[in-house]
């Protein structure tokens, strides 16, 4: 199956297939434009408002023409922080029960499928396992003094690796509770990231940063990014630019 994401916001968003990565927007290789048909796979930046956008209809989960995105992006950029209505504030245990839930449904459907039709070394070796490499997230998870509350797998299984996709609620005395999910590449999957909303690097690799906040102090920091192999997301109920915070969340994400 060919995918790839886009960072319009913290939320990494099935939609088509990309092109190999490049630390400068190509503005001319959109590839949500109908006769668009390269599908290559990886990461890459790219300015969804230099070109004009045309999405097939099944590609349309979120349209990039809603760009209130942009002005939380500059926001946060510019202020450390969006203000916001607190109807935008996520509530995280709202998000965990989503996610639990949508994962429940995916172990009575989707999973059985799919590991059917794998060979019987991926059935008997992989089935629980993440494609990616976690082991500095494991290592920077301990460090931390971070509980693991639960830790998932599914999306995509890629044969003789495992599932593309792994979910993590995990919690410490810092933070609170943080959601951290990652997306590890096939030779057919990637990401895009929108140029015009990329407000932060995580060594060097461009990401787009939401702290949003309301009137009553209420915030939900969301972070997502990309490098050659994987895409990431964290989100949490804390201002990370906060001064007691920066450092630490910096640590953590720097050594994901």
């Amino acid at each position: 199956m060919k995918k790839c994401n886009v960072i319009f916001s913290a939320t990494m968003i099935a939609v088509f297939s990309v092109v190999a990565f490049a630390n400068e927007p190509d503005l001319n290789s959109n590839p949500f434009l109908a006769e668009h048909s390269a599908q290559p796979q990886g990461a890459q930046v790219f300015s969804f408002t230099e070109t004009p956008i045309e999405l097939h209809e099944h590609d349309k989960i979120n349209t990039a023409q809603d760009t209130g995105y942009l002005r939380l992006a500059l926001e946060t950029k510019t202020n450390g922080f969006a203000l916001v209505d607190t109807s935008q504030i996520k509530d995280i245990e709202k998000v965990i029960a989503e996610h639990k839930n949508g994962h429940e449904l995916f172990l009575r459907t989707l999973k059985p499928e799919i590991m059917a039709a794998q060979s019987i070394a991926d059935q008997t070796n992989l089935s629980q396992q993440f494609a990616g490499d976690t082991v500095a997230l494991d290592n920077i998870l301990l460090q931390q003094e971070f509980t693991v509350m639960s830790k998932t797998v599914g999306g995509n299984f890629i044969a003789g690796s495992g599932w593309d996709q792994l979910t993590q609620i995990v919690k410490n005395d810092t933070f609170g509770t943080v959601i951290i999910k990652m997306f590890s590449f096939s030779q057919s999957s990637g990401v895009y990231i929108d140029a015009d909303a990329v407000n932060y690097y995580v060594n060097s690799n461009p990401g787009v940063l939401y702290v949003l906040k309301d009137n009553s102090d209420n915030v939900y920091t969301s972070l997502s990014w990309a490098d050659q192999k994987q895409s990431y997301s964290i989100g949490l109920e804390k201002n990370i630019n906060d001064i007691g915070l920066a450092g630490r969340f910096k640590t953590l994400i720097t050594s994901m």
